[in-house]
């Protein structure tokens, strides 16, 4: 007897006819009435056959009693079967040892599943091969967990990269936009040629900042940022990104709704859930056909009607159809779940429409998925109807709106520090540059007078929200104005408590904060 190896006495069972004999050999019963699937095969027949297999083996894999016996094994293998794992398995058995792999096999119905196999030799009294025993088990879930956490760590590494270019271009924005504004006060009316110039300079910088926020999006970097806004302005100042997305060969409708309803929302997310919407639509037709795109007033008076989740209310829809495939009815439930997709390997990394769910449901509206009866499918998003009217676009900040007031500039970006002078002293104002939230506080403890603190957020060592608090604490009557082009969770609940200017902000944005807090209960007026 050989240490480790299986020996049972010879059982009846000499070949696939007999299988009534086998189970009334104890091994055979044991194997029969455990919940484990588990096979035997004769390595003394051509081909090394399935001579036995238990219930659990049937229920697994689908195939019935007839489809098995008789069989070697290899019925369960399919195209995605990994054969340097089915090499591993046929070396072991051709020298007689056991082995444990994981392999993806097939059942009968087509669907996959990952199999955790063992098999070991079974060997009589003296020592010869009478069997092979191969136990089993379904490991799909297993599998799909490690995945999945396999694609968090991944995500979550792109997203800290991510958000980390997102921040620096950010900066490089600001100092484009922040001259593009000094600039535009400096050029006469007259010179349609520079003014022209700046226009586009500005309208590209402007789409750049715009992206920026997008990546901080995905990167989770970038807290929602509500205002008013109307979804027919949002879909139609998309549009051409929404084309160039689609292609040439998909046609875009759109059927925008008379008199909607102003919604409040963060406009960079919500164009980042159309986006995706779209881009599933694009793949759901495979590249050709027709994307309607609609907006529309609705109300129900009964709760989760329109979507799951929602309340009875008055909400704004935005709606992408499509003429592709329409989704798989089993599927319908299923595509807003974190790593689902219907995509092939590599094509997708099902969190697009759960991330859409996600800031659905952090804006209080909800999605929907539907088929249509002509073919094709509708995906939904319901915000919630925000009354009042949307904000006008800045107008133009005149100059000198300041008095002469000495603000404190805090940043360690020289190119930025640089700018912040330039627009604060355009606007009026005298300004002292410190590079580090250190360095500030030093200034202010040996007796500085300032009007206002304009600090940064993100710098190395003291962050511009500990410095804040810190002022807060011992002069309660300085004003703080935060900026940052860089978001991070703790930093954001932190700085609720002061007033945030964005980066890249424009010369009206920085002019209308410094004015508010200014005259306001601990400003100077």
């Amino acid at each position: 007897m050989i240490p480790g190896q299986l020996h049972v006495p010879a059982p009846h069972l000499t070949d696939a006819s007999t299988p009534g004999e086998a189970r009334h050999d104890i091994f055979f019963a044991a194997v029969e009435t455990t919940r484990m699937p588990m096979i035997v095969t004769d390595p003394n027949q051509p081909d090394n056959p399935i001579v036995f297999c238990n219930k659990a083996f049937q229920k697994m894999t689908g195939y019935t009693p007839a489809d098995i016996v008789g069989h070697n094994c290899r019925f369960l293998q399919g195209p995605e079967t990994d054969q340097t794992v089915i090499d591993q398995v046929r070396d072991a058995i051709a020298r007689q040892e056991e082995v444990a792999v994981e392999v993806l096999n097939y059942r009968k119905n087509g669907s996959t599943f990952w199999n955790a196999l063992f098999v070991s030799p079974v060997f009589d009294a003296s020592g010869k091969l009478i069997y092979f025993f191969g136990s089993q088990l379904d490991i799909s879930r297993r599998k799909e967990a490690e995945e999945a956490l396999h694609q968090a760590q991944k995500m979550e590494a792109v997203g800290k990269l991510t958000g980390g270019i997102a921040h620096d271009f950010n900066n490089l924005l600001q100092v484009v936009l922040g001259y593009v504004d000094l600039l535009d006060g400096r050029i006469d009316e007259t010179d349609r040629s520079s003014r022209r110039a700046i226009e586009a300079i500005g309208a590209a910088a402007n789409r750049g900042a715009t992206l920026t926020q997008q990546l901080l999006a995905f990167a989770r970097k970038q807290e929602l940022r509500d205002r008013l806004l109307n979804l027919n302005t949002l879909v139609t100042d998309f549009g051409p990104i929404i084309q160039r997305n689609l292609g040439d060969d998909v046609t875009v409708r759109r059927k925008l709704a008379e008199n909607l309803w102003n919604s409040r929302i963060d406009p960079v997310q919500a164009e980042m859930a159309l986006l995706n919407l779209v881009s599933n639509a694009h793949d759901a037709m495979e590249g050709a056909g027709h994307v309607t795109i609609a907006t529309d007033n609705v109300v129900t008076d009964t709760d989760a009607a329109l979507a799951p989740g929602l309340e009875a209310g008055e909400y704004v829809s935005l709606s992408v159809s499509d003429t592709g495939r329409g989704i798989d009815t089993d599927n319908l439930d299923k595509i807003f779940d974190p790593f689902f997709s219907t995509k092939g390997v590599g094509k997708g990394t099902g969190l697009g429409l759960s991330m859409v769910y996600g800031f659905m449901r952090q804006s209080g509206g909800g999605v929907s998925a539907e088929n249509l009866p002509e073919g094709g499918a509708r995906l939904t998003l319901y915000f919630p109807r925000a009354r009042g009217i949307v904000d006008p676009k800045p107008g133009p900040v005149l100059r000198n709106v300041g008095g002469g007031e000495t603000i404190l500039m805090v940043e360690d970006q020289p190119q930025v520090a640089e700018l912040g002078r330039a627009m604060l002293e355009d606007l009026g104002y005298t300004v002292e540059h410190v590079d580090s939230a250190a360095r500030a506080l030093e200034v202010l403890r040996a007796g500085g007078q300032f009007a206002l603190v304009f600090t940064d957020i993100v710098m190395p060592g003291m962050t511009g929200v500990a410095l804040a608090q810190t002022i807060r604490r011992e002069f309660p009557n300085l004003p703080v104005l935060l900026t940052t082009g860089y978001s991070d969770r703790a930093l954001d609940e932190d700085s609720r408590a002061f007033e945030l200017v964005r980066k890249p902000y424009r010369r009206a944005d920085l002019s209308s904060r410094i004015k508010t807090l200014l005259e306001g209960p601990n400003g100077i007026a």
